[in-house]
């Protein structure tokens, strides 16, 4: 995995890993429902806003929290598809 792994991902949003597939699996099909998911988490803005950067940087981390998840690739490939 990249520099953040899954567990430090999900501990700096507070989510469980249930909570962290379920965001997945919205994302796949509505980013915006995601992030409305997301939303209802209460994530740190700051955590959230660090992650996100950090994730624009090095997409490659998104893709293997995603995979670590156990997301499909065919599931990856889509959320690829719809946000570029």
């Amino acid at each position: 995995m990249s520099e953040l792994n899954k567990e430090e991902i999900l501990a700096r949003l507070g989510l469980s890993e249930e909570q962290g597939r379920a965001l997945l699996d919205a994302a796949t099909k509505n980013p915006m429902e995601a992030l409305a998911l997301l939303q209802t988490y209460n994530p740190d803005p700051a955590t959230l806003q660090d992650l996100m950067s950090q994730f624009m940087t090095n997409p490659q981390i998104f893709v293997d929290l995603a995979i670590s998840l156990g997301v499909s690739q065919e599931q990856i490939d889509k959320l690829k598809g719809m946000v570029g």
